[in-house]
């Protein structure tokens, strides 16, 4: 307990400088499309490496940071860094549909927060349509004026919103399918058991098909194994993501698997 403690603390200490040196990093996993057996989307994801301890798991580091209050200003950081590598190697753009980029509750719910990341990719000269915000199940049931103003923000901009972690808790379906979704991520809790349990299964199946039915794209997240993909691509999912196809990688790695 008093090296977890320890641990916590040292992270603390250090998410400070971080943020002030900006010493984040960003990863970008590539999401497949069945459709046409290539990479069509990544996710854009955090990653800091601490000079002793290593790499921090992100859930550890995101969750100080919520509670320390400065998980809007990694965001932007991160936002902007993201804006940086697209503007460099905007070919990509064309083999990619778009990036998509996480934004936390307290992002989601900061009144003007959302204007300040439309605002970055204006200053970068990039198409809003480059980009995808992605917002938790359990956010989008979370009806605000702030938030509902930043959905209203980001469309009226032309970025996409796709609804993340669909599945992992008890939302309000009709509050979630309201909003503006083009894209609906299935959770990789969902995928457990796919290829042994017949009723899980048929629930996953049941899903995809009636979330596809009412016009959205589905991603299936997650996905490790060779049966759990075949099976993916039995039911018609869109998109998988998952250790099976790529890790999320850093730019260099991410760039060096898009000139193949």
């Amino acid at each position: 307990i008093l090296e977890g403690f320890r641990y916590e603390k040292e992270v603390e200490h250090f998410l400070k400088t971080a943020v002030d040196k900006d010493l984040f990093e960003v990863y970008y996993q590539p999401v497949f499309w069945t459709k046409e057996d290539r990479y069509i989307t990544l996710e854009a994801l955090s990653r800091l490496k601490h000079p002793c301890m290593g790499m921090i798991p992100p859930d550890v580091f995101i969750g100080i940071a919520e509670r320390q209050g400065l998980i809007a200003q990694i965001g932007l950081l991160q936002f902007r860094r993201v804006c940086r590598f697209i503007k460099e190697n905007e070919y990509m753009m064309k083999q990619i549909k778009n990036v998509k980029f996480n934004l936390s509750p307290s992002e989601l719910l900061k009144p003007g927060h959302s204007q300040l990341l439309i605002n970055i990719v204006k200053e970068h000269e990039l198409l809003p349509k480059y980009f995808q915000f992605e917002i938790t199940e359990t956010v989008a049931t979370e009806y605000s004026e702030s938030f509902c103003k930043a959905v209203e923000d980001f469309t009226n901009a032309g970025i996409g919103l796709c609804l993340d972690d669909f599945g992992s808790g008890y939302a309000n379906l009709n509050a979630v399918l309201r909003l503006p979704f083009d894209v609906v991520k299935m959770d990789r809790s969902l995928l457990t058991g796919i290829t042994c349990d017949e009723q899980a299964a048929v629930f996953y199946h049941s899903i995809v098909t009636v979330m596809q039915n009412m016009g959205y794209i589905i991603v299936a997240e997650g996905a490790e194994t060779e049966e759990e993909v075949k099976l993916l691509r039995e039911w018609g999912v869109d998109m998988v993501q998952g250790y099976y196809f790529s890790r999320p990688l850093p730019e260099t790695e991410l760039l060096r698997l898009f000139m193949l």
